[in-house]
């Protein structure tokens, strides 16, 4: 197996990541760690080299390119038969990696791909909005709606938290450069689906995030999010892949936000102070509050999304690149 971890500017969680790598209890033997730096300025080398003794390591550097272009870097340098594809803010349980082994092993054809789950650690689960977008609104992750095993479609080719055959990317097709942040793992589970891409969930190929998220950082997050749905509509013009980006009718709703698009944000910063702060002494919201508080979430967030998108809109066209063709081994 390789484990291919893309990370930028996030040498002080990059350490965490690869610590939990160092504990799995898939043998060293059987696994490889490709650390794909995309043109961090921080400490992100020096990081990886104080882990090349500890695990079967390699490093690149690349030129900021976005993380579609770090993936494919990584999965051109990858000698293992499986990819897993780590996020940088994530660690992993122990039996991860072997979760993921195992599930390959019952399912081996070539287009069956895993997702494992991924949870939150002890400090983002503290955080009502880091709660809020993996439980109640999934904006992050879908997991409350998916059983153990279950057999999904190529929307749940999650990356940071998904593993496939290597060779299915080599003659199938690999990430679409043109997406740096959001959008460029599902364009590539929809294309694949074309040769049977199958997508099975293992509840116990566990990660956690450690990474806290702002209201504003989310925020930009659906931001970006929008403008990568854009994109992927613009690719695949299907009715199916319009749905998946939420595009119909936003000029009318964007109409109606954009004069309350500030007052949206500052709301939604004020109930969101207030119960991070309350959750901090470890006081509960009253069911009233909670309402409040997930509504100004939901209109944020949407808002967001819906301006990346028409922001994208009015952008130079984009076109599918060489990412439809498989890459030599």
């Amino acid at each position: 197996m390789s484990a291919i971890l893309c990370t930028y500017n996030r040498a002080s969680l990059l350490g965490c990541a690869l610590g939990a790598l160092c504990a799995q209890t898939l043998g060293r033997e059987q696994f490889e760690v490709i650390v794909i730096d995309d043109g961090s300025t921080d400490q992100t080398a020096a990081v990886a080299e104080r882990f090349a003794d500890l695990l079967r390591l390699r490093y690149a550097y690349q030129d900021n390119s976005g993380l579609a272009a770090a993936k494919n870097h990584g999965v051109c340098l990858a000698r293992g038969e499986i990819v897993v594809f780590v996020d940088d803010d994530d660690v992993l349980d122990s039996r991860c990696l072997q979760a993921h082994y195992e599930t390959h092993q019952r399912h081996p054809a070539v287009a069956d791909a895993v997702l494992g789950f991924t949870g939150l650690a002890a400090g983002p689960g503290r955080s009502p909005l880091m709660r809020y977008v993996t439980e109640v609104g999934c904006q992050l992750f879908y997991y409350p709606h998916l059983k153990h095993d279950a057999k999904l479609d190529y929307s749940f080719f999650w990356g940071g938290r998904s593993s496939c055959k290597r060779r299915l990317l080599l003659e199938h097709g690999v990430f679409n450069p043109v997406f740096r942040f959001g959008a460029e793992d599902i364009e590539l589970g929809y294309r694949l689906r074309s040769v049977g891409l199958r997508v099975i969930y293992n509840a116990n190929a566990i990660s956690y995030m450690m990474r806290t998220l702002s209201f504003d950082d989310f925020c930009r997050r659906c931001y970006l999010q929008g403008r990568s749905n854009q994109v992927f509509a613009t690719l695949h013009p299907q009715r199916e892949v319009q749905a998946w980006a939420q595009l119909k009718g936003i000029e009318a709703e964007w109409r109606l936000i954009e004069p309350r698009f500030d007052l949206l944000m500052q709301s939604g910063r004020k109930l969101d102070r207030f119960a991070t702060e309350r959750s901090r002494v470890d006081l509960p919201l009253d069911k009233l509050s909670t309402q409040l508080l997930h509504r100004a979430y939901a209109a944020a967030f949407t808002a967001n999304r819906i301006r990346g998108s028409i922001d994208m809109q009015g952008e130079a066209p984009v076109s599918a690149g060489r990412s439809d063709a498989g890459i030599a081994a």
